[in-house]
């Protein structure tokens, strides 16, 4: 599995200090679809580039410890070991994330040589078409002399899964990966994922901020909130919408549910007051979601709550409680 242990990532602007994941301890269980939600500016993406180690220099590492497969990593050769050959990224942008100036094919047979010395260029080949098969590419002998420009948005999605998958990973992160797709084409990727994890046994780390597309797929989804951990909730409990922290059951509800009832009348959908916190020292000593919780009380801005082990709140939702 993949352990994360008390991680904390800050960064200074004018002499300030900035939670950017502030005390953050996360299990990742071999084999799991596991997700992680939140708003823009939560930390999801930075929490996924700091287990490859790919942050900006910004972005001070101050504690913590990160356990992949029982092996500390710490140092820029460890990362450099298991990036691409234990845990691979598909980026948010496809189509930015793809050289504009190679062929499919050259991106595909580079990477498996790269991570195979000894393979030669025909059998890397061999393997970048079933690599292409695998994510469901039609004809894919041919895709391997196109362009990026020539490929769709979901088709580029397939070809970053396929370069993700070429160097066998064992976990692999899929930060936001079908935000920008369409509904039908966006469900085509999240089946394959779906199919990947069964057949392969991957593990993955899925990043969305929408909570509908998390629920249908993640076995559990872990909830941030300005850099720190909220909640943890099993699929049956996400499913029926089942959430002990107030700030889950507020994404939850901007998620619109829409019925025949719903197009035929005037709604309004359903946001969350007031904006994300930055989370800096004057936050260290209170709850990160004060200002904009639905059931603050004086405990709340007096100390910060600690993560029992499913969720940080003084005051969570009872069952069937409506807020």
């Amino acid at each position: 599995m993949i352990e994360v242990k008390s991680v904390n990532i800050n960064t200074f602007r004018d002499d300030t200090k900035y939670n950017i994941l502030y005390d953050l301890s996360l299990d990742i269980i071999e084999g799991e679809i596991l997700g992680v939600a939140g708003e823009s500016g939560s930390g999801k993406s930075v929490f996924a580039r700091y287990l490859l180690g790919l942050n900006d220099s910004n972005l001070i590492l101050n504690g913590g410890e990160l356990i992949i497969d029982n092996d500390m990593i710490v140092s820029v050769d460890d990362y450099k070991r298991i990036r691409g050959r234990t845990v691979s990224m598909i980026f948010q942008d496809a189509a930015s994330a793809l050289n504009p100036t190679f062929t499919i094919g050259s991106q595909l047979i580079d990477t498996i040589m790269l991570h195979n010395p000894l393979m030669n260029r025909k059998d890397a080949r061999i393997k970048a078409i079933s690599c292409l098969r695998e994510v469901e590419i039609d004809y894919p002998e041919d895709r391997l002399d196109s362009c990026p420009h020539q490929l769709s948005g979901g088709m580029s999605q397939r070809v970053m899964i396929a370069l993700a998958l070429a160097t066998e990973p064992k976990y692999l992160i899929a930060d936001e990966s079908t935000t920008a797709l369409d509904k039908l084409i966006e469900r085509q990727i999240l089946d394959l994922l779906l199919k990947l994890n069964k057949d392969r046994k991957l593990t993955i780390i899925f990043i969305s901020h929408d909570l509908s597309i998390l629920e249908s797929i993640c076995d559990r989804v872990a909830i941030l909130y300005a850099g720190e951990l909220m909640e943890i909730v099993d699929k049956d409990d996400m499913r029926s919408s089942k959430f002990s922290h107030p700030y889950t059951r507020a994404l939850r509800d901007c998620v619109p549910n829409i019925t025949r009832e719903t197009l035929a009348s005037t709604f309004r959908l359903k946001t969350i007051t007031g904006q994300i916190q930055q989370n800096d020292s004057a936050m260290e000593g209170r709850c990160i979601f004060t200002d904009r919780c639905t059931k603050t009380t004086n405990e709340c801005v007096k100390s910060k709550p600690k993560f029992n082990g499913k969720f940080k709140c003084f005051n969570p939702i009872k069952i069937d409680e409506k807020i």
